[in-house]
């Protein structure tokens, strides 16, 4: 699989089946596996509250998620100041950390300008593709 990604010009490749599914994504050195996830049956949902669509509209929130599975880094190396912290302003594309995988470091950046309102994750913890590291409104 590697090779075929590798030779085509697609980015990422996932393939699922039998309940396993396997990630590849160019660029970032990691492959990720995913345990089987049961289905749920309809029954087993909980049903949906009404709405009050009278409601203030709240501020939108946006979290910004890890680019790969790695080890999560606030700083760009111990003892050093953190890239972001609560209450900073952050301009969309602005790096506030690190993922390390295998020594290959990914930047974390925001996607949009905003304020860190949280940092959803300690320093040097481990992370998956997707997991949200901060809350930015």
């Amino acid at each position: 699989m590697i090779d075929l990604l590798a030779r085509s010009p697609i980015d990422e490749l996932e393939i699922e089946e039998s309940g396993w599914k396997i990630r590849l994504t160019r660029g970032i050195g990691s492959a990720a596996v995913t345990p089987p996830v049961p289905q749920r049956t309809p029954s087993e949902t909980t049903p949906r509250k009404e709405t009050d669509t009278t409601a203030v509209p709240q501020p939108v929130e946006q979290v910004i998620p890890s680019p790969t599975y790695g080890v999560f880094h606030i700083s760009p190396s111990p003892g050093t100041p953190a890239y972001v912290k609560i209450g900073d302003v952050v301009e969309a594309g602005q790096q506030v950390g690190l993922v390390e995988a295998m020594k290959v470091f990914n930047a974390v950046k925001a996607p949009q300008s905003g304020r860190i309102t949280e940092i959803l994750v300690e320093d040097g913890a481990e992370v998956e593709a997707g997991t949200s590291l901060f809350r930015l409104a």
